[in-house]
This record gives C-alpha cells, structure tokens and sequence, in this order.
C-alpha cells in the first residue's frame, strides 16, 4: 500500500469520535466499532512499518486505529487491503475476540518469522538443520508461508524475502 489514494486520510475528515453522554451527563466512548488495532499486532505489522507504507505519522496511524472511531469505508478498506483480511474480519459488532481463521494465520506467521530468525542466526548446522526442517513442515500445513521473513530489530529489512502480509485461502 505505497499510493497515496490507497492509504487513509490521517487528518480525520468523515472519522469522528463517538462519545454518548451518561447519566451525569459526561460524555463517555461509545462502544468498539473495529478491531483494527488488534488485528494489526496480531499479523506482527507496526505502527511504524504502516506510518511508512502510508507515509503519514506514527499518532496519525494510532488515531485511525482507535477502535472507538467511526472510520469512513474507504479508510476501512485501506486497512482491509493493508492487513490483506476481509473487511468483516475488521468490524465488531459485539465483544467476542478476533474469529478463528484470523488468530491462526497470525499465529502461524508469528511462528513462522520466529523459525526463519532461528535459522539465519542459528551458526550451528544441526539446529539450521532441525529448524529448516520446521520452516518446511509449515509450508505444507500453510504454503503461503515460503516466502516470510524474519523478525527484525530495527524494521528494517536487510533479506530480498518478498515485502507481503500473507492471507488464508478463500475457502476456509
């Protein structure tokens, strides 16, 4: 999501905050409207890694993000497109956790970064061995997973692994 029309107006035009006002007439947030935020540290993406991608500031990013924001769906969609889920998968319309297919992809690409960062810091060729075998074993459960790359320290990227979110297939 490098374009500039792909990526969300930071500045707050049509995404306001909800508030109600309560019995003592103090205004309080509304409830969840999306789950932006979760979903994002979920797939292990920073707010730094999407502030650059779509060239805007780290508190921008958060302000989108807040759940209690009533976002505009273009901006629902820059996150659906960025995040690579389907947008229900975004929205809350009650306070059950994130649905089933979305934690297990993450959690196998969580997996997955933490055995590819095994195996290129790893100088002890049984270990690379053992953890190369792991990485392969993903693969099969999760093919999508062969091109994921490590954990880094510094966001940056210092590998030529393919820069993409990975997504389920269609039919699960």
């Amino acid at each position: 999501m490098s374009t500039a029309s792909s990526r969300p107006s930071p500045n707050g035009n049509g995404s306001t905050n909800s508030s109600v006002p309560n019995d003592n007439g103090h205004s309080v947030p509304e409830k969840q409207l999306h789950c932006i935020a979760d979903v994002r540290r979920q797939q292990g993406i920073t707010l730094r890694t999407v502030a650059r991608r779509w060239k805007c500031e780290i508190a921008d990013i958060r302000d989108l993000e807040d759940g209690t924001k009533d976002l505009k769906l273009s901006q629902l969609y820059a996150w659906q497109k960025l995040l690579e889920v389907p947008v229900h998968e975004l929205l809350l319309d009650n306070e059950m956790p994130l649905s089933m297919p979305v934690l297990h992809r993450a959690q196998m690409l969580r997996l997955m970064k933490t055995a590819v960062t095994l195996s290129d810091k790893s100088s002890n060729p049984e270990i690379r061995l053992l953890v190369n075998r792991l990485m392969g074993q993903l693969v099969e459960i999760m093919p999508e997973l062969k091109n994921v790359g490590p954990w880094h320290e510094n966001e940056e990227r210092t590998d030529n692994r393919v820069k993409q979110v990975y997504r389920l297939p269609e039919n699960t």
